[in-house]
């Protein structure tokens, strides 16, 4: 989930629990929801107000109740080089209410890796994780051992809960797209926008970019790893010339990546169309659901069969429902239109979910993860700092 920041800089002076320095946080949830690996953020700068002794490598989170040391990360979200948050998660029953005792000591360190992003030469692909599902984006090196012109997201589904990244590339191309027990790539990409993919939108038309430029590893977890891509300036029709770049988020337990884009134009404009949106495959059912503040665009039906794929398959796009214009198909997708500005950062979440994980037992499921999400999203935790010693 997205990191819900809470600011501590006007509050209360820190309070000693034990014999650390620290500050205690009450973290509320006002759904009536289970909230499984809820990511909570506390802005860093109130953290360091609070614990000046705190840093990236001496910072840590335990629950109130148990005692017991929490997974955290320090994270710069943005990649601009100074810290944003510090990010841990949590899972809260309905309407439940816990407290986390943030100190100045060295954080917990987990015995499993649960998300990781990875940058595979020669291939020059981009891939990442979670405990739940796996991507990958191509870049240009591709085009020595491959013509494929996409920057369409790819979909590598899993059966366990391991990491499968750095061991399905040791295999080799032909080798991942079969299943052996621990899931395969059986998502056909090609030249469209795949999971969540974007475009410029002009005339009726997509103009995609082509293969990333470059890549840069912003973080890799425990809790979130964060990656950027940056694409080439590539015709968006009537001789505009537009660039993106595309910041991807994901966060451990989460079948969801927070994606922030900024589109860019050569020439003075004041409106830039685009387009985020989903690859029909055969035999899908596409869905869309406008009841709540953000909205969400859905494509569900079986895994294409060759190679021994099986089970079915879920891809979707959420995003603010007052930020699309249209919602519409084609003969190759589902997709929907937004409008931004040069230069201005839309947000949106992209994922997948495959049956075969264990995770969704059929498209119901799947809507309802996507609905609960969505609420997740208009509602976070709302979290205050404690006024009192323990």
């Amino acid at each position: 989930m997205k990191s819900i920041r809470v600011g501590l800089a006007a509050l209360a002076i820190p309070i000693v629990v034990g014999a650390q320095p620290s500050f205690v946080v009450r973290a509320e949830n006002p759904l009536a929801l289970t909230r499984t690996d809820e990511t909570i953020g506390l802005a860093w700068n109130d953290v360091k107000a609070k614990l000046p002794n705190a840093s990236a490598t001496q910072v840590r989170v335990r629950d109130f109740a148990s005692g017991r040391a929490v997974v955290s990360q320090v994270v710069d979200n943005d990649g601009d080089g100074t810290m944003d948050e510090l990010i841990f998660q949590a899972t809260f029953a309905p309407n439940d209410v816990k407290r986390f005792v943030i100190e100045a000591a060295a954080p917990y360190k987990p015995d499993k890796v649960r998300v990781y992003a990875s940058h595979q030469d020669p291939r020059d692909d981009v891939a990442w994780e979670s405990d739940r599902i796996a991507f990958r984006i191509y870049g240009q090196g591709l085009w020595k051992v491959d013509s494929l012109l996409s920057s369409g997201v790819d979909v590598w589904v899993k059966r366990v809960r391991t990491p499968i990244v750095e061991k399905w590339y040791a295999k080799g191309h032909d080798e991942y797209h079969r299943d052996t027990g621990e899931g395969a790539d059986f998502f056909d990409v090609g030249q469209t926008l795949g999971a969540g993919g974007t475009a410029i939108w002009r005339d009726g038309k997509m103009y995609r970019a082509w293969n990333f430029k470059s890549w840069k590893i912003i973080a890799n977890g425990p809790v979130r790893a964060i990656f950027e891509l940056q694409y080439q300036p590539w015709d968006a029709g009537s001789g505009q010339r537009v660039t993106e770049t595309k910041r991807i988020a994901l966060d451990a337990g989460q079948n969801l990546n927070h994606v922030t884009s900024i589109f860019r134009s050569e020439s003075p404009v004041n409106d830039l169309p685009w387009v985020t949106g989903l690859v029909k495959r055969p035999s899908v059912v596409g869905s869309e659901s406008k009841a709540r503040p953000w909205a969400w665009l859905s494509v569900w039906g079986p895994v294409v069969p060759k190679d021994g794929g099986h089970g079915d398959l879920g891809t979707a796009v959420i995003i603010p429902r007052d930020a699309v214009s249209e919602w519409r198909e084609n003969d190759d997708h589902y997709f929907l239109v937004s409008h931004t500005k040069p230069g201005e950062p839309v947000n949106y979440w992209i994922g997948a979910g495959w049956t075969d994980s264990g995770d969704y037992r059929d498209v119901r499921d799947w809507w309802n993860y996507l609905d609960q999400f969505s609420q997740r999203l208009s509602m976070p935790i709302k979290t205050f700092l404690e006024t009192s010693s323990p």
